[in-house]
């Protein structure tokens, strides 16, 4: 446990450093809105295509890895939902958000530091493998549901084609999305990096962890915890304990997969809800409360239960 506390603890240590940086304004929301456009933009995509253009695949498509985090993630996302809609009795929309933050968690800049960190290099193969459709996922089956149950004031409703339209288009044009399905594409080609790209591309990836949590950080200076504690409780119990509790029993007991699969999969459904939660549920106004006190008590109930399981798998 010990091991597992000093490999945490330097990375909300950076978090820290962010949130005290915005909260004294050392840094200015300008500022951070600038550093979190080029972790986004430049260095994360630098970071995952050359990460994913330099892994070796497994031969075999890992159907086993997929089923279990994505069937996980959609369990826990439907679960929330139908909590949120009949027992916290909250409209169809807020519905849908509660529910997405039940599954959409901080894999970027979280999951990344804390797996590659703690588990070593040899983790990121099963972690890319997942994160090669987790943004197309997450981000078009939300949109669309949210796009479904969102009131117009002049009563028109899109139809299924154009809202799943707009959600892909609006899926496939994040940076890091791109980045993700370059690297893969690359990858399988099987030609090594020109040594320039390759260098330059290095010197953007190893700012893009420290920046992406450093962002974090001062991010979470923009949310509130105590709004909407109860639904935010609600939502943090699924993401932090539910999701790694069934995707430890998918890739463990169902498909028996090796060790360090199954801790990097259970680690990443671990992380807590991240920040797109609370910006998609202001867009939607879709319980933006509940869903920025789910982003802040997540991410510090998630210092503890992190290193707990970090712990347990080290």
């Amino acid at each position: 446990m010990e091991v597992a506390l000093f490999l945490v603890l330097p990375v909300f240590a950076v978090i820290a450093a962010g949130y005290a940086g915005a909260r004294t304004k050392l840094i200015s929301h300008t500022g951070v809105d600038g550093l979190d456009t080029y972790v986004f933009t430049f260095a994360m995509p630098a970071l995952l295509f050359r990460n994913l253009a330099n892994t070796e695949f497994p031969s075999a498509l890992p159907w086993g890895l997929w089923v279990s985090y994505y069937g996980a993630m959609l369990t826990v996302w439907a679960a929330g939902s139908l909590i949120a809609l009949y027992i916290l009795r909250r409209p169809k929309a807020d519905a849908v958000m509660l529910g997405f933050g039940c599954g959409q968690g901080n894999t970027i800049m979280l999951g990344l530091p804390i797996i590659l960190t703690g588990l070593g290099e040899e983790a990121g193969t099963p972690v890319f493998l997942i994160l090669a459709f987790h943004g197309i996922i997450l981000f078009t089956i939300a949109t669309f549901l949210l796009e479904l149950t969102r009131e117009r004031v002049d009563g028109h409703q899109p139809g299924f084609g154009s809202i799943l339209k707009d959600g892909l288009l609006n899926t496939v044009r994040n940076p890091v999305i791109i980045g993700i399905a370059c690297g893969v594409i690359y990858g399988q080609l099987g030609v090594p990096l020109p040594g320039v790209l390759d260098t330059a591309l290095e010197m953007l990836a190893r700012s893009a962890i420290p920046c992406a949590l450093f962002v974090l950080g001062a991010m979470l200076t923009r949310y509130s915890v105590h709004r909407s504690v109860g639904a935010a409780s609600i939502t943090t119990f699924f993401k932090l304990i539910v999701h790694p509790a069934l995707v430890f029993l998918m890739t463990q007991f169902v498909f028996a997969m090796e060790p360090l699969w199954v801790a990097a999969a259970t680690l990443l459904a671990a992380m807590p809800t991240g920040v797109y939660s609370s910006i998609l549920a202001n867009r939607y106004q879709a319980a933006p409360g509940a869903a920025s006190s789910t982003v802040v008590l997540s991410a510090g109930v998630s210092l503890i239960t992190l290193t707990v399981l970090l712990g347990w798998f080290l």
